[in-house]
């Protein structure tokens, strides 16, 4: 006698084969995304602008020549003296609209930011012309050597001009002091 074949797979239950694929199908269109939503990225105007863009340039303070370094006894009192003015018209003033810095050997790596107060004094305008006051508090190690005075105009917006400089130098002792504005 014969052992009867077994049969494999779907051959057994021939309505299964159809209905296994209808659910497979329904399994992977449930698997998709429901689609796209609306984004605000969206963009269908066809209009365009052009333009042109311009920065703001502020202007720095004007030196005014000569300034002036006296050395104080032997050289150990240094006060350099500049006298400057905003530029016409713009209608800045002290001490809002103005930065100060010195810089030992006037070399801009040691530029140091200084505000006023014992070491630096500004007065005016007077007909428009500021003279500040760079003191031996805020240039020490100026005997015999050089120190470069900063001026920089500062908007109410926080943006700065280039400075403005004035150099001066002594030679030991206080000897052959001199002032130059640059």
């Amino acid at each position: 006698m014969k052992t009867p074949e077994r049969r494999r797979g779907f051959a057994h239950f021939p309505g299964l084969r159809p209905a296994v694929a209808v659910a497979g199908v329904a399994a992977a269109l449930l698997g998709l995304p429901a689609g796209t939503s609306a984004s605000d990225a969206s963009w269908t105007s066809s209009e365009f602008g052009t333009g042109a863009l311009t920065a703001a340039t502020i202007p720095p303070p004007v030196m005014i020549s000569p300034c002036t370094l006296s050395p104080g006894a032997a050289g150990t009192d240094p006060v350099i003296t500049v006298n400057w003015q905003f530029p016409a018209g713009t209608g800045y003033g002290v001490p809002a609209n103005v930065n100060y810095y010195v810089a030992n050997g006037g070399l801009l790596s040691n530029l140091t930011a200084v505000t006023p107060g014992s070491s630096l004094a500004t007065t005016g305008p007077v007909n428009g012309v500021y003279t500040t006051q760079f003191k031996s508090g805020v240039l020490s190690g100026l005997l015999g050597g050089t120190f470069g005075v900063y001026l920089q105009t500062k908007d109410g917006t926080g943006w700065v001009s280039t400075r403005a400089t004035a150099n001066a130098s002594m030679g030991l002792a206080g000897s052959n002091p001199v002032c130059t504005v640059s």
